[in-house]
């Protein structure tokens, strides 16, 4: 309880007023008559009593000394916040002059990829001049002077991304070291998407591609299915490229999975033969909307084989009959294209070969109507990272299949097992390379 100097001198003159009442009365009260004595019973002495002034005297000194423990726990709250501060500020200190460095080394490298993109930009703008002087003065030094246009594009975005890094996490020198080894893998080009990509012979292949090569096998009709799908839904405006470097054929159901997804897809699906085509694979690229393929392409055509064994008669009548129901609905829609009947077909077969194997380069293909279109060259506009693992695809590629070596020292691979009880294997293997378990 705190009083002011106002309450300490109303207090006090009250105090003065009872006093000099009180001696008023006692005055009084010596003229007044005396009252006859009585008998007065002893009685205990009383406890002092306390005066205002007393009283006033006690409060203002407890209150003195609270007044003066509080200041003291005060001024030891205030020494130990500034212990704190102290500590906290000593403790800072290293991170905040290490954060002045790096600001002052950001600043810096700044400065110089500043300057740098500043000598780039003065000299691709020097060099877009002179292109623009020397455009008739020959193929040879106009080419030169785009690859250089080229490379310092390529060197510009190289700085962009540097300086970007730099300025998103300046503190992380090993992300940025990531970041110029992936740029040294990549090419400033970028995708043709053309919707008619065969342009004076040259075939122009956007990274709308699958890759199809080896044996037609259940697990590559999944990949490429689903590359077809993925296709679609991005875009259904430009082609889709198959791209067979080599197939030999493989799995009947497999080829058909694979034809029905072309068939069914909302953007075109061309199929680009560079080496070789044959038996299933050559059905695919003879039945595709479109098909394009080399001058020393080859394309194989013969029957279907059986691949059943280990069955009764019965089973195998069943069988033979199963597989030439699945030669006719495959080799029909390449009959229909041909314009003769699948027994016309089949007997050209053996009539250009002992053994049914009919096989021709692209330029021949071309003409009997195998392929579509024959191409001087072809331009893969979307290989343009050696980078690997770039981009996850939509499923895992499929892997290769092992190669293996029998007991006699010869190489093979060893086809995977037919899961559908009436599949077989339409490929052409005439040096016993593929084996079926």
């Amino acid at each position: 309880m705190i009083f002011s100097k106002r309450d300490l001198f109303s207090a006090a003159c009250f105090s003065a007023a009872l006093c000099f009442g009180g001696n008023l009365w006692a005055q009084g009260s010596e003229t007044a008559p005396a009252a006859p004595e009585q008998p007065v019973a002893k009685e205990a002495p009383a406890a002092p009593v306390k005066t205002p002034i007393q009283i006033l005297e006690e409060e203002l000194k407890a209150l003195g000394e609270a007044t003066e423990k509080i200041a003291a726990e005060r001024a030891k709250i205030e020494a130990e916040l500034a212990l704190a501060n102290a500590e906290r500020d000593r403790e800072l200190l290293p991170k905040q002059l290490e954060k002045m460095r790096l600001d002052a080394a950001n600043a810096q490298r700044m400065t110089t990829l500043t300057a740098k993109l500043a000598e780039i930009d003065t000299e691709r703008a020097k060099l877009e001049r002179d292109l623009a002087l020397a455009t008739g003065r020959g193929n040879a030094k106009l080419r030169e002077k785009q690859l250089r246009a080229t490379e310092l594009e390529s060197a510009s975005r190289e700085l962009q991304m540097d300086l970007a890094a730099l300025n998103a996490q300046f503190t992380a020198p090993q992300s940025l070291l990531a970041k110029k080894q992936e740029l040294s893998k990549v090419a400033s080009a970028q995708p043709k998407y053309l919707k008619e990509p065969l342009v004076d012979g040259t075939l122009y292949i956007s990274d709308r591609r699958i890759d199809f090569n080896g044996p037609v096998t259940p697990n590559l009709a999944s990949w490429v299915c689903e590359q077809i799908y993925f296709y679609n839904n991005r875009s259904t405006e430009y082609p889709i490229f198959i791209v067979i470097d080599n197939s030999p054929g493989g799995s009947v159901f497999a080829g058909y999975q694979i034809q029905k997804a072309m068939q069914s897809s909302r953007a075109p699906v061309y199929v680009v033969v560079k080496g070789m085509a044959a038996s299933m694979a050559a059905v695919i690229a003879t039945t595709a909307e479109r098909s394009y393929c080399f001058e020393n392409t080859k394309i194989l055509h013969h029957q279907i084989s059986s691949g059943f064994s280990r069955s009764n008669l019965t089973v195998l009548r069943e069988s033979m009959a199963v597989a030439e129901q699945v030669y006719k609905m495959f080799i029909g829609p390449v009959a229909d294209k041909l314009g003769i009947t699948i027994e016309e077909f089949t007997k050209q077969m053996y009539a250009n070969n002992s053994d049914g194997d009919w096989q021709q380069f692209g330029s021949e293909a071309v003409k009997s109507r195998w392929i579509d279109y024959l191409v001087d060259r072809v331009e893969e506009t979307a290989t343009v990272s050696i980078a690997r693992n770039e981009a996850v695809p939509p499923m895992a590629a499929p892997r290769a299949l092992a190669e293996k070596t029998d007991a006699e020292g010869r190489r093979y691979v060893e086809l995977p097992t037919l899961t559908n009880p009436f599949d077989c294997w339409w490929l052409s293997d005439s040096k016993g390379y593929y084996r079926a378990k």
